[in-house]
């Protein structure tokens, strides 16, 4: 980010905090956001921030986990699903994108990795790739912004739970007819055509993921909170992600991401939802 966009992210907190006593000597508010920054952008060890930056490693830990929940609170300014205009206007945008009618927004879902908790459940966090993680579920704009964010759930649950669970939910992520998942054995030629548009589209929120992740490294290494905190962290990115957006930071380059999920097809679908996807796919793709 610049530093035009650091000054007003320092703006938009100042208020939300106050200065630390370190041995004494205050920590002013605008140092906490910048060292919490600074963590966020590179996610290195607290001691290397704190040698930086002339504080200790507890010190960093606490202002990081203060700054962070300070920049969740801003999370209804920023991602915001979108209203009846602003459907109307990602349905044109999601379309000449990626040829499919309809779309207000791309759902996935990411692993953050965490260390090991240390609490009786701390298997429960770890993923099928045998690391531990918090399952994010998140739903994008077509301008690559958070549009809903989920940051709560072990790295062991399946999507379909996260989506059950969270406010978006009507039936699950079986198709269903707001919800569209892709055919796991095109046959028919619209069929085809149906899976080459929902691949494209759907690239958007992969796009949007690996954007977010370069831009706060600490979500690709290892956060080393305990559960919750890393989960406040998680959406204090996302935040900043959509703020930077909107400011017009240029993105970074992505990098391939190890975390590919595969979108969930038929099997969990209902038969009314298949029924559904069957005359779209004939009526607008074929």
């Amino acid at each position: 980010m610049s530093k035009e966009n650091a000054t007003e992210i320092i703006g938009l907190l100042q208020p939300k905090l106050s200065g630390d006593l370190v041995r004494g000597t205050p920590i002013s508010p605008s140092l906490q956001i910048l060292i919490t920054l600074r963590f966020l952008a590179c996610g290195t060890f607290h001691r290397e921030t704190g040698d930086l930056c002339g504080v200790g490693e507890s010190t960093v830990c606490k202002i990081a986990a203060k700054v962070c929940s300070a920049i969740c609170e801003l999370k209804k300014d920023f991602i915001k699903f979108p209203n009846a205009a602003e459907q109307a206007t990602y349905k044109v945008d999601f379309y000449e994108y990626g040829n499919f009618p309809g779309v207000i927004g791309c759902i996935d879902g990411c692993h953050i990795p965490i260390k090991c908790p240390s609490t009786a459940d701390a298997e429960e966090f770890r993923n099928r790739k045998n690391w531990f993680s918090i399952n994010v579920q998140g739903v994008c704009t077509p301008t690559m912004q958070f549009s809903n964010i989920v940051a709560r759930w072990k790295g062991s649950t399946h999507d379909s739970r996260i989506f059950h669970n969270s406010s978006l939910y009507d039936s699950g992520y079986a198709q269903t007819n707001f919800l569209f998942t892709p055919y796991l054995h095109p046959v028919r030629p619209e069929q085809q055509r149906y899976n080459q548009a929902h691949m494209l589209t759907r690239g958007l929120i992969e796009r949007m993921f690996g954007v977010w992740k370069n831009r706060f490294q600490c979500l690709r290494n290892t956060l080393r909170f305990e559960p919750r905190r890393c989960c406040i962290v998680i959406v204090a990115t996302a935040v900043l992600h959509n703020f930077l957006k909107q400011c017009g930071c240029p993105d970074p380059d992505i990098e391939d991401d190890d975390d590919q999920h595969v979108p969930i097809a038929e099997l969990a679908n209902d038969r009314n939802g298949l029924a559904y996807r069957d005359a779209f796919a004939l009526q607008h793709i074929s």
